[in-house]
């Protein structure tokens, strides 16, 4: 099968699966948004918290991910068992720790966030219900990447679709009480989201030890256990920790839009970052399936081949975020008309998808080029170039430019912009010094 072949079979499904989890977003942000606007921000309040505790669990998939594709390269049944089994047990216990602090304690950290009354009329059911089941997200995340990486990316597609399908079905019902449902609101799309995640996560896992690895692979859980979690929190540790960094920053990040900017604002920033996600979708599928490609081309010991996929599968993915970086600048405004009615909130959200066109070219240098570093095994670099290019660019910059010269929200994105140019250049020299060669644990 050709290389391009290859990326098409890979990326298209992770494409079709993404822009669903992206169009769930968009969902319940825009049904919230009918209802009420305070409802559709503490949501995103919320999420943030939220995608931050998921980061936890990324630990363990990150390196499942790539241990798992460089074994299926090197055709090493035994590990691979092994790796999913404990992968899936740490998972589960991770998800059941972090669980419980949110159905018991999620209203207090949300007000350590700086959510204000207001938005936590609506934010506390929601992270309460959301947050007390996280562990099945743990469940799903961790079966999706042991599929995905054997290259079923069709089937975690498939699971996802109907996940959202019944997630977007519940949003109306429970949003608006339709078919003679309470008016639940925030707390309707919670309730909606934890029964479709659940339904998803019992499919995946019949799918999982029906055809890709037995169930009997459990029996490996005591042997070398210690070896094989070394080696996820190897991979996995510095992965996660990238992507929390940034995570983070962006908590940090909205609390100052909150405190110096205001609500307004922090509405259009939940807004505005929902039509960001499209920009770059075509980027993290290509992305993903970069890893995919490179962890297996590693293990089976193809350094050449892995190098060009690096270089091939960013120029495709570079002239995307072109074209989609100019449909943000003509018709930002537009796009924010979709939720609100609002001319403040349209000015200042227009204003920030334009600043977002240049931004996003510069985006898809660290998609492609950190999914391949990881692909190869190769984590530390991406990690100590996001502690110091997110936080001194993106936040403190951000924030430079939004408060102290008065530029508003675009102010805290053009200093996203600088750091995803100069931390995506930087992930491009290392992939070209090829410095990551000899990073491979197969």
């Amino acid at each position: 099968m050709s290389t391009n072949k290859q990326l098409f079979r890979l990326a298209a499904p992770i494409f079709i699966e993404t822009l669903l989890f992206m169009l769930l977003g968009v969902a319940d942000i825009y049904m919230l948004s009918q209802y009420n606007d305070l409802a559709a921000g503490a949501v995103g309040a919320a999420n943030q918290l939220i995608n931050n505790l998921n980061l936890i669990f990324a630990i363990i998939s990150a390196g499942t991910a790539v241990l798992v594709a460089q074994n299926v390269g090197a055709k090493n049944k035994l590990e691979i068992e092994r790796v999913s089994s404990v992968s899936i047990v740490m998972n589960l216990c991770l998800g059941i720790a972090v669980s419980l602090p949110m159905l018991f304690w999620g209203r207090n950290i949300l007000v350590l966030m700086g959510v204000t009354p207001d938005l936590m009329e609506h934010a506390a059911d929601y992270i309460q219900i959301v947050g007390g089941a996280l562990f099945l997200q743990a469940l799903l995340n961790t079966a999706a990447v042991i599929i995905r990486s054997h290259g079923y990316t069709k089937q975690t597609m498939l699971i996802s679709l109907g996940m959202n399908v019944l997630n977007i079905f519940g949003d109306a019902v429970l949003i608006f009480g339709l078919f003679g449902a309470p008016v639940l609101g925030a707390q309707g799309v919670a309730i909606a989201t934890t029964v479709s995640r659940l339904l998803a996560t019992v499919v995946a896992y019949t799918f999982l030890f029906k055809k890709v690895v037995p169930v009997e692979m459990f029996r490996h859980i005591f042997d070398k256990p210690k070896q094989v979690l070394k080696n996820l929190m190897k991979i996995g540790l510095p992965a996660a920790l990238e992507s929390m960094s940034y995570s983070v920053s962006q908590t940090v990040v909205m609390s100052l839009i909150l405190v110096s900017l205001g609500e307004v604002s922090y509405v259009t920033r939940t807004y505005a970052w929902s039509i960001c996600w499209f920009a770059f979708l075509f980027a993290i599928a290509i992305g993903q399936a970069t890893q995919i490609m490179i962890g297996q081309a590693v293990g089976a010991k193809r350094i050449d081949e892995a190098y060009e996929i690096g270089l091939r599968n960013f120029k495709i993915s570079f002239l995307l975020s072109l074209g989609t970086g100019l449909v943000l600048f003509l018709f930002g405004g537009n796009l924010i008309g979709i939720y609100t009615d609002n001319p403040k909130i349209i000015a200042i959200g227009a204003a920030t998808l334009a600043v977002d066109a240049f931004l996003e070219p510069g985006r898809t240098f660290n998609i492609i080029f950190i999914n391949g570093l990881r692909g190869a095994g190769d984590v530390i670099f991406p990690v100590v170039m996001a502690m110091i290019s997110m936080w001194l660019f993106g936040v403190a910059g951000g924030y430079f430019f939004a408060v102290v010269l008065g530029y508003g929200l675009p102010g805290f994105w053009f200093g996203f912009l600088l750091d995803e140019w100069i931390r995506g250049f930087s992930m491009f020299l290392r992939w070209r010094s090829k410095k990551w060669t000899n990073k491979s644990l197969v």
